[in-house]
């Protein structure tokens, strides 16, 4: 009997199947390749579904752990450590870690990236906060007027009501647990 190689897709992980002539084996890897864990079954389906058991277990031991559905520190330190984020979006959180009382204006974490326009940053930050929020499987807590996730509202809080004195403009503050996270990843 050949072997048979087969890979599918659980959310953000990829499990890769390999159907042996008495086994089946698979191993699971995370939204940037790396192995998660693996294991092996007689059957292809079998396999599948111990796949999707350890996923399912890994899932609710996170969750389990969260406060009001927000992830933990160590949540987020596995994912900036696990993530691509760019020089931008690393620089924009660095410059809210160290910002007072950790709010900082749109504007301010444009100037922080270098980019040209506050929009720039609304959009990195909100591209990081989905990235996130899709690594560790949660949906932020903010929600824009249509009901649709405000995602940069997975590492900022989701009050509305923030407002810097000078500009008027509304202050993102970060969340602590990120900022908690930034502390165990380092560097800033």
């Amino acid at each position: 009997m050949q072997t048979k190689f087969s890979e599918i897709k659980i959310g953000p992980f990829t499990v890769k199947i390999g159907e042996y002539q008495t086994e089946c084996r698979y191993i699971i890897y995370d939204s940037n390749k790396k192995k998660f864990s693996e294991g092996k079954n007689i059957t292809r389906d079998e396999a599948i579904q111990s796949a999707q058991n350890a996923i399912s277990s890994y899932k609710k031991a996170m969750a389990s752990n969260r406060v009001n559905g927000i992830p933990t520190s160590q949540e987020f330190v596995k994912a900036f450590s696990s993530l691509n984020l760019s020089d931008g979006q690393w620089a924009m959180l660095k410059a809210h870690y160290n910002a007072p009382e950790k709010k900082l204006t749109s504007s301010q974490l444009a100037e922080a990236a270098n980019y040209q326009h506050f929009y720039a940053a609304n959009t990195q930050y909100g591209n990081l906060g989905r990235m996130i929020a899709d690594y560790l499987d949660v949906t932020p807590k903010g929600k824009y007027k249509d009901g649709s996730p405000l995602w940069i509202t997975t590492i900022t809080l989701e009050n509305s009501d923030s407002f810097e004195d000078d500009s008027g403009h509304y202050q993102h503050t970060l969340r602590k647990e990120v900022a908690e996270a930034l502390e165990i990843v380092g560097g800033i």
